[in-house]
């Protein structure tokens, strides 16, 4: 029952007025879900790092963050989705356009710029092997320069939708474009072309994000959407999809497969998004969990940062204790590199620090 009022399209124009708060307060259960998923993301590139590096990674260590993958970002997408739709009823997509370059593109110029010198200079010391022709991949090719790739798939998204929202008045021809465009990233076509593949495959995302936000910004829908009762019926889907989808993920040609069952590898990652903010939305109630949503409010701090972090915090440990157990050395850098990237970012504005995350004034 909630499930149909959770994926509802209708074919109306697709942004109307929501009631978004004009204060300067956030919701608190948004900040949850980024900080929930801001760990299972740092979680991955801690063990994927440390596998690169040689070490005895065990099969559980690195499963524990395969399990999880094919939800992560889309659980980022989905929320950036709902917040375009207020941000549509306050501001014009001019304004919006200029927020997302200052907020979004900036930075992910500025740090895969220095993420691909950084790894050229001190190339005897990472995984990655680069050349200055790689500061074009950030353009051409942005999978290429490791984890970065997301930022520049948020920045598209967004730019696309605010386009097409003005450009197509018919809300389900809309809808069967972002469809049409989540088929299309999986194609032969696109491989080797992140730039458009990760951009046609997050959109309908984000656009579910869209279509949910006269739900999820209204306090009274967003209470019985995410009353933890819906997750009786929902925790055994959510088992079965995720169990499927790790059979067919590990599958040799993973890539046909996928092809196969996209349509349900959608419902598959919407579900387990739907469990993620339940239980963000759940947290977010209870006392002395505000550290979850602090990781959550530097989310963006702690994405560009947290690999330079980790391999640094890493290859110290192995300088000094190498025959440290290999889950202590991952539960080290994975606690560094989710705080540490935030106390750098608030110990180093006063020094201008802060200008390499944003144009915005006082950001």
């Amino acid at each position: 029952m909630m499930f149909s009022q959770f994926l509802h399209i209708s074919g109306k124009q697709e942004v109307a007025a929501v009631a978004v708060p004009k204060t300067g307060s956030r919701l608190q259960w948004v900040d949850y879900a980024r900080g929930l998923a801001i760990m299972l993301v740092v979680y991955r590139h801690v063990i994927v790092g440390m596998k690169r590096a040689g070490l005895p990674v065990s099969q559980l260590m690195y499963d524990l963050q395969e399990v999880v993958y094919n939800f992560r970002m889309p659980v980022f997408f989905v929320l950036s989705g709902i917040f375009l739709a207020g941000s549509l009823a306050r501001r014009t997509a001019g304004e919006i356009t200029k927020n997302r370059v200052f907020t979004i593109l900036y930075p992910y110029i500025i740090w895969g710029s220095i993420t691909v010198i950084l790894q050229i200079v001190f190339s005897n010391f990472t995984n990655s092997k680069r050349s200055w022709t790689d500061l074009f991949n950030l353009l051409l090719d942005p999978r290429a320069i490791d984890h970065l790739w997301y930022l520049l798939a948020l920045f598209n998204t967004n730019v696309l939708y605010l386009l097409l929202n003005k450009l197509m008045k018919d809300g389900w021809l809309h809808a069967l474009l972002a469809v049409g465009m989540y088929v299309l990233s999986r194609m032969p076509v696109m491989h080797g072309n992140s730039f458009m593949a990760d951009m046609c495959y997050f959109y309908l995302y984000l656009y579910v994000g869209v279509k949910l936000s006269s739900i999820l910004l209204v306090p009274e829908k967003r209470e019985k959407i995410l009353n933890v009762r819906n997750l009786l019926w929902l925790i055994p889907l959510v088992l079965a999809g995720q169990y499927f989808w790790f059979q067919i993920w590990q599958m040799e040609d993973y890539a046909a497969e996928e092809r196969k069952y996209l349509p349900l590898f959608f419902v598959i990652n919407l579900l387990a998004c739907y469990f993620m903010y339940i239980i963000s939305y759940k947290v977010s109630l209870l006392p002395r969990t505000g550290w979850l949503a602090w990781l959550g409010k530097h989310s963006l701090y702690i994405y560009i940062l947290h690999v330079f972090v980790a391999s640094a915090v890493r290859t110290l440990i192995l300088k000094t204790i190498p025959d440290l157990n290999v889950w202590v050395i991952a539960g080290i850098c994975w606690t560094i590199a989710l705080i540490l990237p935030v106390l750098l970012y608030n110990w180093l504005r006063p020094f201008g620090f802060d200008k390499l995350f944003s144009l915005k004034q006082n950001n």
